[in-house]
């Protein structure tokens, strides 16, 4: 709950999975999931609109990744989240709701 009010308070919308996939813009946000081989990780991932894909190059579609990665990064620390250092423009992975001092 911790990260969808930060989310919301950064003006970004929570993926909607159930989104109409045809409806522009309606399938982006911020989506959650597990750390793949972490029980006690989080990723942040940012769900770009699928329709928009087939038509941005791709090296585009990387860029703006990598961008909202990296932004979604910043928007976690700022508030206080524990946030494993990782490549640049990665996922980030939450492993916490506060850094431990």
């Amino acid at each position: 709950m911790a990260v969808l009010e930060v989310v919301l308070k950064a003006g970004l919308t929570p993926y909607d999975m159930d989104a109409d996939a045809d409806a522009e813009g309606e399938a982006t946000g911020v989506g959650l999931a597990a750390a793949p081989g972490r029980a006690d990780a989080l990723r942040v991932i940012w769900q770009q609109d699928s329709p928009a894909e087939a038509e941005t190059p791709a090296e585009v579609w990387s860029a703006q990744q990598a961008a909202m990665s990296q932004a979604l990064h910043t928007i976690l620390c700022v508030n206080g989240f524990w946030v494993e250092d990782g490549p640049l423009g990665a996922a980030p992975v939450l492993l916490g709701v506060v850094r431990p001092t």
